[in-house]
């Protein structure tokens, strides 16, 4: 069976980072390109599922700057979030 307590642990930053990027594009997609709103959906939700695998790894990291890491992923998921409810409204609209 495999530990991972022995590993190093993940860096939440980059996971955060790359939540808060699909999210950013995302929105810009949702109301820049509304042709391609579906692509808006798909980032958000590819953005949302980095940004909670990031704040779990936050809760989790071994620092005391592991607060701000938690708040620079919810940064990521609500920007996901804005990027997924814009592009379908849409694309369905």
């Amino acid at each position: 069976m495999n530990n991972d307590y022995d590993r190093p642990p993940r860096n939440p930053v980059a996971y955060g980072l790359l939540s808060l990027i699909c999210g950013i594009i995302g929105v810009v997609i949702a109301y820049q390109l509304q042709d391609w709103a579906i692509l808006a959906v798909f980032l958000g939700a590819v953005g949302l599922f980095i940004g909670g695998f990031s704040s779990s790894i936050a809760y989790h990291f071994p620092s005391k700057d592991r607060m701000q890491y938690v708040g620079f992923s919810a940064a990521g998921i609500l920007a996901s979030v804005i990027a997924f409810m814009v592009g379908l409204i849409n694309a369905f609209a």
